[in-house]
């Protein structure tokens, strides 16, 4: 089996309007599964390059939807899982936009091989976890709503 080195973000931003914080999801196509859902921003770390997880995530944040202004918070967790002969190791981070003007979300699918991301979306918890399509992904907004909760 290969083994592969995956970065992720949960990325967040806090609402005024109703004082908590939001969290985004990319729609995108899975081809292993033939089908749109919703995930959480995640992508390979490039070890030729010597790229680092850290610089994996927010460039993968950079490539995927034009965000830039953003601060990695903390390193979240590392969990794996096997998808046909590959293991992912994940190292995960939690992820601050810091700029208000978000409106010029840019989907970018190139470095995907064509336009597997079809939309984004802002999300309170309650209805990230309805919408994420994998376990693994739900319970990253459960815990960085524990990790929100303590600072």
């Amino acid at each position: 089996m290969k083994i592969s080195q995956d970065a992720q973000a949960v990325i967040i931003r806090h609402n005024p309007s109703f004082n908590d914080y939001e969290f985004l999801l990319i729609y995108r196509f899975d081809k292993e599964k033939n089908e749109d859902h919703y995930r959480l921003v995640k992508g390979g770390i490039k070890i030729k390059k010597e790229e680092g997880a850290e610089g994996a995530v927010l460039r993968e944040i950079d490539e995927e939807i034009g965000i830039k202004e953003c601060v990695i918070v903390s390193k979240l967790c590392d969990y794996s899982y096997a998808a046909g002969d590959i293991i992912h190791k994940v190292a995960v981070f939690l992820v601050k936009v810091t700029s208000e003007k978000l409106d010029n979300i840019q989907i970018d699918s190139s470095e995907e091989g064509g336009n597997t991301i079809k939309s984004v979306k802002w999300a309170s918890a309650e209805e990230a976890i309805k919408l994420l399509n994998f376990q693994d992904e739900k319970n990253l907004i459960k815990l960085t709503q524990d990790y929100l909760s303590k600072i």
